[in-house]
């Protein structure tokens, strides 16, 4: 018999993932040019948009720029701030631009409940309001850091193009010019110091899970480099899936790894976002002559099938380390644990 969550908050869906920037047309650009995602819907939001938005819990006054692309089963979103307070510029101001947070559907779209349930487990609404026709689009952020290590945010908006939205690029016939063309976000990447303990806590507070445990490193590996570099170390992996999409929490256990330099720069956080391709090779070879260096990367399965294999590429136009990844037939490790246990 499968386990039941004991979360009053249970996520049905991750629809989307967001980063926050200064230049959101240079960023939405990049992205159509680098990776081929696109076309962007641009909107704008704030006030007169959101006429009840609050900031911390009180009424607020802010202007902002928005663009959204859908990416599979994810969509992606872009935020730059023009004017007043808001949770995208305060996460510049501590840590840069990059990777923001993540939005969640629940089944019944009710979002004050979800507000007073957040609320009871000790999450503030960190920002909040309507927006759309007859403000039937509710939204709230919570500061969930530290037992997530990420900010989410729920909304009863579940797709679509935002009211008033122009588009980018306008010709909707326009081909990226891309090398590297992504067509599905599969794997929102987070860096932990203790994955057990995180996994329990997602599925304490949030639903998600089952989640399953591996050690993974060098030993599952027939090669890594770090900095284009062979080297050797070790992590403790846990994945979830929510629908199509793969949640990785990443706790790195020893030796040198881009998941202990991220925590070691930003805390424990989003980390990467990952995509799959045919030819891990030839995907990064066509990344890093564009200028973009490899982080760390390594093949594993079995070399015969020339498949498996991923590597950590940062580009920072984008403001965030993209992984392609060359799924093999099985992965060669086995769950050391599971959480729920049993």
């Amino acid at each position: 018999m499968a386990a039941v969550s004991p979360a009053r908050v249970k996520v049905t869906q991750i629809q989307q993932v967001c980063i926050v920037c200064n230049d959101l047309q240079k960023t939405i650009e990049s992205y159509w040019n680098i990776l081929g995602i696109g076309p962007w819907a641009v909107f704008d939001f704030g006030q007169p948009e959101v006429p009840d938005l609050k900031y911390y819990g009180k009424p607020a006054w802010g202007k902002y720029r928005g663009a959204v692309a859908q990416v599979g089963p994810l969509e992606l979103e872009i935020f730059e701030t023009i004017e007043g307070a808001s949770v995208y510029q305060d996460w510049i101001n501590e840590h840069g631009e990059g990777l923001h947070h993540l939005k969640f559907l629940v089944e019944d779209l009710d979002i004050e409940r979800v507000e007073r349930e957040m609320a009871a487990m000790g999450f503030i609404t960190i920002m909040s309001g309507h927006f759309g026709p007859e403000l039937e689009g509710q939204f709230a952020y919570f500061d969930t850091r530290v037992p997530l290590k990420a900010i989410w945010e729920t909304s009863n908006r579940t797709g679509g193009t935002p009211p008033g939205a122009t588009f980018y690029p306008e010709d909707p016939k326009a081909k990226s010019p891309a090398k590297v063309k992504v067509t599905g976000i599969k794997q929102v990447g987070i860096c932990v110091k203790d994955v057990v303990r995180t996994a329990e806590n997602y599925w304490n507070i949030l639903g998600i899970g089952p989640w399953e445990i591996r050690d993974w490193g060098t030993h599952a590996l027939y090669d890594r480099t770090y900095h284009g570099r062979p080297a050797w170390g070790k992590e403790r992996l846990a994945h979830a899936y929510i629908g199509d999409l793969e949640l990785e929490l990443v706790q790195p256990v020893e030796g040198d790894s881009v998941y202990q330099d991220w925590i070691d720069e930003h805390g424990e956080g989003i980390h990467h976002l990952k995509f799959l391709c045919d030819d891990i090779d030839e995907t990064s070879r066509l990344l890093i002559e564009q200028g973009f260096p490899s982080l760390q990367s390594g093949h594993f399965g079995d070399p015969k099938e020339k498949a498996g294999g991923f590597n950590y590429i940062d580009i920072p136009p984008l403001h965030c380390i993209w992984e392609p990844v060359h799924k093999p037939k099985a992965l060669p490790i086995e769950p050391v644990a599971r959480v729920p246990a049993g």
